[in-house]
């Protein structure tokens, strides 16, 4: 029996829904657009809910398509055939789907177009998956991370990745053809990964989890053009193969080591380590990320006009004492040319460059064929050095290792800058306080001689005074100024000695010490033993009061903050160096606190190392504090030239 008109719509309705497919027809005489059930669930609307029109069809298309699909049913229109083309239409819910439209224009009996007639297929799930696929194929291709697929080989052991496929960027980070290489286990292809175990993480990844990522430490692989760093990262992929991520670090891993180098050398700086250290530290970072390169940082001389051995820890001692005290000039290599100019100097080669005319044989014997050098200039344009390269081939630097002198001479220059403020400071406040001891050594001088004599005549006449005067009240008065006058006597006389006790300057820094101790015993009734080895030593003037001073202000911390009940003072030469100690057995200083901070502990450090020396404070063992001074041994003039004689 034959299937019925309503049968067979109901199938083609069921196989429009299946296949998601609908259909339309638009007279073009009346304008009138018919859809199939299927069309409507389409454009998200319920089956013949809504009178259909080119404008209703029009209005449902994405703004951004309307003037394109107007133009495509034009075009079919003027060529009365067949057409078709993808659509993006917006449903009444705001979201998007994308259509596959074909139709083909149906002619009346004179040849005019009548119908068209045509079919929408909702494809987008469709294009979605196509434009992933199409997103990670230009990634694939594309992306400047290597990346390949490579099968594991268990039969092998021990086992062995095997490639299967690459991208363009594996080659080009690998500098290895890999062309005809397929199938090839990866130890060949690249020997640098035979000592990581690839294999045993690629067993992990492929027994464990299948998604399973591993990061390797960082790679370095050597080839004709140097070595470099690659990041290195294995993750699983179907079908029982192994991704292979590689990426070029090299610039990153560089740039760590110089900012590492940097960091040390601003924090040696900061701590006040010597200057020849700090500059090795910055010379060293450099060359740690550089391919055969040997650095050197040479110094001016406070004359301006020659430059001195700063650091180059890989050039042997007798190039560096050649190469010490280099005139500046036009023609003085590369470095005494770069310091002249003020401007980068390249030479690319020593053997036949003008530039290294005098200095060629310096060169000839270390083969080193190459001298880059860039001047290190101070915030006003003053120069304060030069950082150069050394290579054994000729060549000129790339961009690469421009940069990296540019930041090393940057570095270099806040190193010297700072040593050069710091000496600045250190001759100030050394220029500040002798004036502020001779000062003291005035004012004191003053209220001894001048203010002194003056209450002992006070006193004299208040005494020839009390002689004469027979009236009882008036012997009381004159008795209660006696004692006064004698009171501010004392006041005038420690007043003098704390501003310059006389006794340093006349018996010397052992008696000076002696009797301050003997005061602090007196004024706080803490004992306060003394062991010295000075004896009668005499001093020069600068460094006596320096560790004077530094004396009386590890005691006045005692009587502060210590809470002791006994104090050691230890004072004597060794090995050409003063040394003292003051000891407590107080609270202690503690571990972590400000305390370290306080302007009387930077005051007694700044004092010894204006003289080249050091002074520590930190805890004593049970309990209390140590402040401990070295400093190297001076003597005046005069008894230099005595003892010389």
């Amino acid at each position: 029996m034959g299937e019925t008109d309503h049968e067979l719509r109901s199938q083609f309705e069921e196989a429009q829904a299946i296949t998601h497919i609908g259909t339309w027809r638009w007279e073009l005489a009346t304008g009138v657009v018919t859809w199939t059930d299927e069309l409507y669930r389409i454009y998200g609307l319920a089956p013949r809910s809504a009178t259909i029109t080119l404008e209703f069809v029009l209005g449902r298309i994405h703004p951004g398509e309307r003037d394109r699909i107007q133009g495509e049913l034009d075009a079919a229109l003027a060529h009365r055939g067949r057409f078709a083309y993808r659509e993006l239409i917006v449903r009444p819910d705001g979201s998007v789907r994308t259509l596959d439209t074909m139709g083909e224009v149906h002619l009346d009996d004179a040849g005019n177009p009548a119908y068209l007639l045509g079919t929408c297929r909702d494809v987008t799930e469709e294009a979605h998956r196509d434009e992933a696929l199409q997103f990670y194929a230009d990634v694939f291709a594309h992306v400047q991370i290597g990346l390949s697929a490579w099968e594991f080989d268990r039969l092998h052991d021990p086992p062995q990745l095997r490639l299967a496929a690459f991208n363009a960027a594996t080659e080009s980070i690998t500098r290895v053809a890999l062309a005809h290489r397929i199938g090839d286990p990866i130890t060949e292809l690249f020997p640098e990964f035979a000592g990581v175990a690839l294999a045993a993480l690629a067993c992990r990844i492929f027994d464990i989890l299948d998604n399973r990522v591993d990061h390797l430490p960082e790679v370095p692989i050597t080839t004709s053009s140097g070595t470099r760093t690659l990041s290195v990262t294995l993750f699983g992929l179907p079908n029982g193969r192994i991704g292979l991520a590689l990426e070029d670090v090299t610039t990153v891993a560089r740039a760590r080591l110089v900012a590492r180098g940097e960091q040390r050398a601003l924090e040696m700086l900061a701590a006040g380590a010597p200057i020849a250290d700090t500059l090795a530290v910055v010379v060293e970072a450099i060359e740690q990320a550089t391919d055969g390169i040997i650095a050197s940082i040479l110094v001016i001389d406070e004359t301006g006009t020659r430059l001195r051995h700063g650091a180059a820890p890989r050039l042997p001692r007798s190039y560096q004492d050649a190469v010490d005290g280099t005139v500046i000039g036009p023609a003085a290599g590369s470095c005494g040319t770069a310091a002249f100019r003020r401007e980068p100097v390249y030479v690319a080669d020593t053997m036949v460059d003008p530039l290294w005319a005098g200095y060629r044989e310096l060169v000839v014997e270390l083969d080193l064929r190459a001298c880059w050098s860039s001047p290190i200039l101070a915030t006003d344009g003053g120069v304060l050095g030069t950082f150069a390269l050394y290579r054994r081939e000729p060549g000129v630097p790339d961009d690469a290792t421009r940069a990296l002198m540019s930041r090393a001479a940057h570095v270099a220059a806040l190193v010297l800058e700072r040593r050069a403020l710091d000496e600045q400071l250190r001759a100030l406040a050394s220029r500040i306080e002798a004036i502020r001891e001779d000062e003291r050594t005035t004012i004191a001088r003053e209220i001894h001689d001048e203010l002194g004599q003056a209450l002992t005549a006070l006193k004299l006449d208040i005494g020839w005074l009390a002689r004469r005067v027979h009236d009882e009240p008036l012997d009381q008065k004159l008795g209660e100024m006696s004692r006064a006058t004698d009171d501010v006597i004392r006041s005038v006389r420690r007043i003098s000695t704390d501003l310059r006790p006389g006794i340093l300057d006349q018996l010397g820094l052992h008696a000076a010490i002696e009797w301050q101790a003997e005061e602090f015993t007196r004024r706080t009734g803490t004992p306060c033993e003394l062991t010295s080895g000075l004896g009668p030593l005499v001093l020069e003037r600068d460094l006596a009061t320096a560790i004077f001073r530094i004396f009386q202000e590890a005691l006045t911390n005692i009587t502060r903050h210590a809470s002791a009940h006994r104090v050691e003072v230890r004072i004597q030469l060794e090995q050409g160096r003063i040394e003292l100690e003051v000891a407590d057995d107080g609270i202690g200083i503690p571990e972590v606190g400000p305390r370290g901070q306080t302007l009387g502990i930077l005051g007694m450090g700044e004092r010894a190392r204006r003289l080249g020396g050091a002074c520590t404070v930190k805890r004593r063992t049970p309990r209390g504090t140590v402040v401990a001074v070295s400093i190297a041994l001076r003597f005046p003039a005069g008894q230099l030239a005595g003892r010389s004689g």
